[in-house]
């Protein structure tokens, strides 16, 4: 049979499955992110690019006859098996007819269409790639984004004493600017400007205006040797993360076979946490036909607390940490900001042959005064003082439906750190990955992000495996096990420990109406009996959380989802927690105005038993908030469309706490149990 003939089958019985709205993908998404946060507990991990990608991907599909593996991972959407067979497949067949060949792909059931068809289109490839700079500089897009947000109690931070001084120096209110210039992905220029509540606008320590400047000057394809240059602000990941990965990545999720790090070596950086980039100079070279180099530079100045030796005057100066915050709104954080300037500098050199892929990689770390922490004792092999070098080896090799990937990395005092694992796509019903780690305590690392159980691939060993079973076809069932274990004493833990982690999530999906599903997770750790500073002995935790989750599309216009989780755990004592809330969605398609709106109710009665829960927020921005005490939540999200080239936002939410007399605490303590964020942006394209 003819592929013409088996794509007009596909597209008879399909068509209405490939269909989805951006309220459906943003569900998605949010799914992602609520799995990583409950996994690691990353609470300020910046997901900035994840949106970014995932909107620029809606207003301008990928055409998957020219589309990379580099760019199909770049959705977050995909997982490697997925990608693979989408690459094989157009190998072996040529370029695609239509869209709806998609579903001969075969580890792409229809859920991962459903998810991924919004961001696709299907044309005839171009037949040069190279970038022409006139064409980039005349017909690309420019967007301005213009925010502002508050919280609308006094916080202690703005309260004025009675000699009139306050804790902060600024106005409560957040402001942020960003130009962003496309020319598709081929050219990007923006600058982004952004000033935190609390923070100066035009005085003390934001003498020129904004407290946080970012820019960036971006280019791919611009011949056959340069495949990309960055200048300015930028992102960088190598291998599996064990020395560098400075952008949201895999890890522990209900998303089970996403546990392989890929992607661009170097991107543009045009977010606001004002830690987790470089500033200078990258660029990625094409060597041969199976050669590639990447190099970059760095040097920039970082917020740390320095100590100088004043009683010998010395001129002695060191830190002992540094600060991932960003915040610049009292006299002691203005004090620290910039106080230190780091530089760093990596290389890579990437050797590709069909289906095998080996690459060197290197990372030197240096600073103009030393990095001296304190004495404790799970302290005692992290890196101490001006320069570190990390080195790594990192492959991926497919072999039919099996794919091996890992990592081994050394930092320059001996330390060892390795990770490996495989895919493997047993059945077109069945997926399995399997993941082994080891790193030392003695590893020393500044800039990972790898696949663990901790924050940093250090001290620790485990093994995951995880499952997706596809036994019909609107049913997903996901799996996994992880267990670890930690041979030298860590923060809250004063001896050896280990832990395990258990998931399983039963989805359910009925074409364009309705998405359900219901997940379990159990985890079993050994933290210290108490908190203080004290040699103490671990003993086990455990925390278990049950989720109900319903999306139901009435029509085309308006969507309603339902949620129910509860959160139990126990150590010492116990703690449990609920959370509920009904969400309506109105995205009409030929009116200007939609809406998203939530209520929700929860009674948590520890922090230990928090809950985790995605709300929807204006563009490119998210907000995925904890829970605890008891009381209730409301938001609504408006959106209006004012013309082609001008769009509006206005966000409201309120938290109401009926068991406290007080919110927060420091600075941000709020006399009263009532708090009010607004939010409002306007997006001009032209």
């Amino acid at each position: 049979m003819s592929r013409f003939v088996i794509i007009c089958l596909f597209y008879i019985i399909y068509s209405e499955a490939v269909a989805q709205d951006e309220s459906q993908t943003n569900n998605l998404i949010s799914n992602i992110i609520e799995d990583f946060l409950e996994s690691t507990d990353a609470e300020n991990f910046d997901y900035n690019t994840i949106f970014e990608n995932l909107n620029h991907y809606y207003e301008n599909p990928l055409n998957i006859n020219e589309a990379t593996e580099n760019d199909l991972k770049e959705l977050y959407l995909l997982n490697e098996i997925q990608v693979n067979d989408f690459m094989t497949h157009r190998t072996q067949f040529g370029n695609f007819l239509s869209l709806y060949e998609i579903q001969a792909i075969p580890s792409w059931d229809m859920g991962t269409i459903k998810n991924v068809s919004p961001f696709l289109r299907c044309e005839v490839a171009a037949s040069d790639f190279n970038l022409d700079f006139r064409d980039a500089l005349l017909n690309g897009t420019s967007t301005l984004f213009l925010k502002g947000k508050r919280i609308l109690e006094q916080r202690k931070g703005f309260t004025t004493d009675a000699n009139g001084n306050r804790p902060y120096l600024g106005d409560p209110n957040h402001l942020y600017v960003r130009y962003r210039y496309e020319f598709g992905q081929l050219f990007k220029a923006g600058i982004t400007m952004e000033k935190d509540p609390g923070e100066q606008l035009f005085g003390g320590a934001s003498k020129y205006g904004f407290d946080f400047y970012s820019f960036f000057l971006y280019a791919r394809n611009i011949n056959k040797t340069f495949s990309i240059v960055s200048l300015g602000d930028y992102a960088v990941s190598m291998g599996q993360g064990l020395i560098l990965h400075n952008d949201f990545g895999a890890g522990k999720s209900s998303f089970v076979m996403n546990v392989k790090k890929a992607g661009r070596m170097i991107r543009p950086y045009s977010s606001v946490n004002e830690v987790n980039f470089f500033r200078g100079a990258g660029t990625v070279i094409n060597l041969g036909r199976s050669w590639q180099a990447a190099a970059f530079f760095s040097y920039k100045p970082i917020d740390a607390t320095v100590d100088r030796d004043t009683i010998e005057n010395s001129d002695f100066d060191a830190f002992g940490s540094i600060r991932f915050d960003g915040f610049h709104r009292t006299e002691s954080e203005v004090a620290n900001k910039n106080s230190i300037h780091q530089t760093n500098a990596g290389l890579k050199l990437e050797y590709k042959l069909r289906n095998f892929k080996i690459a060197a990689n290197g990372l030197y770390t240096g600073f103009d005064a030393p990095l001296i922490r304190d004495e404790a004792l799970y302290r005692k092999y992290l890196f101490n003082g001006k320069q570190l070098v990390n080195a790594s080896v990192d492959y991926s090799w497919r072999l039919r439906n099996l794919t091996f990937f890992g990592e081994t990395a050394m930092s320059d005092n001996g330390g060892m750190a390795q990770i490996h694992g495989v895919l493997m796509g047993l059945d077109r019903r069945v997926d399995v990955s399997a993941v082994y780690r080891n790193y030392d305590p003695d590893y020393q690392v500044l800039n990972a992000n790898a696949f663990a159980e901790s924050s940093q691939p250090v001290n620790e060993k485990g093994f995951y495996l995880g499952m997706e079973l596809r036994p019909f076809k609107s049913i997903t069932v996901s799996t996994y096990v992880d267990l670890w274990s930690n041979p030298w004493v860590a923060y809250r833990r004063d001896a050896p420990a280990d832990g395990k982690e258990f998931l399983i999530k039963l989805a359910y999906t009925q074409k364009r109406k309705m998405d359900f599903y219901i997940q379990y997770r159990y985890e079993r750790k050994q933290l210290n009996t108490s908190n203080e500073n004290i040699i103490d002995f671990p003993e086990y935790q455990t925390l278990q959380r049950l989720r109900l989750h319903v999306s139901y599309k009435i029509n085309k216009e308006w969507e309603i989802r339902d949620r129910a989780e509860f959160s139990f755990f126990d150590k010492s004592t116990s703690s449990r927690g609920f959370l509920m809330y009904q969400d309506v969605v109105y995205k009409p398609i030929a009116k200007p105005i939609s809406f998203t709106a939530r209520y929700a109710v929860f009674d948590i009665n520890s922090f230990d038993a928090r809950i985790y829960a995605y709300e929807n927020d204006i563009l490119y921005e998210f907000y995925i908030p904890f829970f605890q005490n008891r009381g209730s939540r409301f938001y609504i999200n408006t959106r209006y469309r004012i013309g082609r080239n001008y769009t509006w936002e206005l966000r409201i939410g309120r938290t109401y706490l009926q068991n406290v007399d007080v919110i927060a605490s420091g600075n941000e303590l709020i006399n009263g149990n009532v708090r009010t964020e607004i939010k409002t942006q306007l997006k001009i394209r032209f």
